[in-house]
């Protein structure tokens, strides 16, 4: 994917307004080059003593040629404008589609601040490229090839020639410096992403600022980005604000030959002054679009930088994703998830031998595992930090892809589920909590309209939250704040938990949320998990005992990410081994007992 083709799926479909919108341009500017024609008239008119009836018609033209021009003026560019305004926002729907389609791996690439300013301010150049820059492009065109005709008829191919000699020197100019002009906005926008990466991660990390007192440290850090940015605009700006002085000057030299040759041209009897009239009027009208086109061809370069800027983020692959043609073999059969775990006969899911590491790594995250789960069963997973737990829900959830032949579900192999109809059976809760600025009511609904109030109720109180949030001023209207920083950490893993569960999944992948409770509400907590799982699998990423025991059985991974055990709470303890010794490591001789 790239900015061409989601461009082109955009025009394909509203091609006619913005042709329209072009041909008015032509036509607009066409009334725009009259204007001066028949100035020149009414001034030889009024010269020669003309009837005054004709003075008023020419002047009636005059007058028709300037309202005409105005009115398309305003109905171009309320139609080429509009035009990409619709392009803007195809485009940005465009990236936000693809950036939720990346998996880890790019988001560690690329930082947060560098992604919003890609994704707003060069979404925003890019409209500017073909919604003024293009247009005013074309428009400065067809003012030189009008003007140029009109310059020909009134006054002689030699003033013609004086009056557009310095235009093509002018573009050349212009086309030299227009690639040292995308470099500097090239910089002006990288120093943008640096500013608000930065800024996102203060305000992100702001309670960790003031605890450690480093507001003056970090505002200096910011200052100096800022600066960066300053100074990357300075120097796109020292070089832009020669085109426009330069323009100026020229043509200020091109009056003065004008008006020396012209008056000797005017004494000669060879023009009249409606021609000299005429003629002074078609270079001022060219000396706008001159300058407009200078501004035209350095906004045409900001937008090719962010053209480049987009595609590099839109050529970025998912590390996990759809085989072609998947998805319609899925929608071919009714219902088959479900038809897939109904006639499940034993293992639900089935990991074997899987071996993982991360692209561009040479290090296994893990290493010839293997064990199943059941049907309707609550697998846990313990080890040691870094031994590969998350990882592996990971793989589950095909938020990396796992080799082929090596997880499978109810007989299926993970890669051959279409990763939305895998990811809509499984309830994941990750080990960050994040809740979004909205209600406490609407985090756990998680937007789906058709979840119903009772349905909220019922997964806040399978977690054990229910009553802390009727204890709130407004109860489940409470608007928890950015990443709900209004609530505890407990509270925020438990609203996590319950957006899970209001979701009834086939299947519930729990990683470590447990960590902000204490002992007896985790206790509390995994008792109403198993009351309200009837019908669904878990598997529960722990650290803790205390949830372990309450699996039907527990899988220990070693350090090396390989299984070191697994088997019920009782038999882990017989064995004596990692299991056990993790045990007595936490809770001594009671816990064990």
């Amino acid at each position: 994917m790239n900015v061409k083709i989601l461009l082109l799926g955009y025009f394909r479909r509203k091609w006619p307004r913005y042709a329209a919108g072009l041909a008015l341009v032509f036509i607009s500017t066409y009334f725009n080059t009259l204007i001066p024609s028949y100035l020149g008239r009414a001034v030889d008119q009024l010269r020669a003593g003309d009837p005054l009836s004709d003075v008023r018609r020419t002047a009636l033209l005059l007058a028709a040629a300037g309202f005409g021009a105005f009115l398309l003026y305003f109905i171009w560019r309320y139609m080429v404008l509009g035009f990409m305004r619709g392009a803007e926002i195809h485009l940005r729907r465009g990236v936000f589609a693809h950036l939720e389609s990346l998996t880890s791996d790019f988001y560690v690439r690329y930082n947060t601040g560098d992604i919003i300013t890609r994704s707003i301010s060069d979404v925003q150049a890019i409209r500017k490229m073909f919604g003024g820059s293009l247009v005013w492009i074309a428009n400065s065109a067809v003012t030189f090839a009008l003007a140029a005709m009109h310059m020909v008829r009134t006054s002689g191919a030699l003033m013609s020639f004086i009056a557009l000699a310095p235009i093509p020197a002018l573009l050349y100019f212009i086309m030299k410096i227009r690639k040292v002009l995308r470099g500097r906005q090239r910089d002006i926008r990288a120093a943008t992403s640096d500013m608000a990466a930065k800024a996102q991660e203060n305000l992100t990390g702001i309670r960790i600022i003031k605890a450690f007192a480093r507001e003056n440290s970090e505002r200096d850090a910011f200052a100096a980005f800022s600066d960066r940015k300053r100074a990357a605009e300075v120097r796109k700006a020292k070089l832009s604000a020669i085109v426009g002085p330069l323009i100026m000057l020229v043509y200020a030299g091109v009056f003065t030959v004008y008006i020396l040759v012209g008056s000797r041209m005017l004494s000669a009897g060879d023009i009249t002054i409606g021609d000299f009239t005429a003629f002074n009027g078609y270079i001022l009208l060219m000396v706008g679009p001159i300058a407009l086109l200078g501004q035209a061809i350095e906004d045409w370069q900001s937008g090719m930088a962010s053209i480049g800027r987009l595609d590099e983020m839109l050529n970025c692959e998912p590390e996990s994703r759809d085989r072609d043609g998947l998805a319609e073999e899925w929608l071919s059969h009714e219902n088959p998830f479900e038809q897939a775990q109904t006639a499940a006969d034993g293992d639900w899911i089935s990991v074997r031998n899987l071996t993982f590491r991360y692209p561009g790594t040479d290090v296994n995250v893990l290493k010839n595992v293997g064990f199943s789960v059941r049907r309707n069963e609550i697998v846990a997973i313990t080890g040691p930090v870094g031994c590969g737990k998350t990882t592996l829900l990971s793989l589950f959830e095909r938020l990396w892809s796992a080799p082929r032949g090596m997880i499978s579900f109810a007989g299926y192999d993970v890669n051959d589920i279409p990763i939305e109809v895998l990811r809509s059976e499984i309830g994941f809760v990750p080990q960050d909590s994040f809740l979004f600025s909205d209600s406490i009511s609407e985090n756990i609904r998680f937007f789906a309209e058709h979840r119903g109030d009772e349905d909220v109720l019922e997964a806040a109180r399978a977690v054990a939250v229910h009553g802390n949030v009727i204890e709130f001023a407004d109860g489940y209207s409470t608007i928890v704040g950015e990443r709900g920083v209004t609530l505890s950490g407990g509270q925020m893993q438990r609203v996590s938990i319950a957006r899970a569960l209001v979701l009834h999944p086939k299947i519930l992948l729990l990683d470590d949320c447990l960590s902000a409770v204490d002992a007896e509400t985790e206790r509390e907590i995994l008792s109403g998990l198993r009351a309200y799982l009837d019908g669904c699998t878990a598997v529960i990423v722990t650290h803790r005992v205390a949830a372990a025991s309450l699996a039907d059985r527990i899988v220990v991974l070693g350090q090396g990410g390989t299984v070191d055990e697994t088997g019920t709470f009782d038999e882990l303890l017989a064995k004596d081994g990692a299991f056990a010794a993790l045990v007595r490591l936490q809770n001594g001789k009671e816990a064990a007992e």
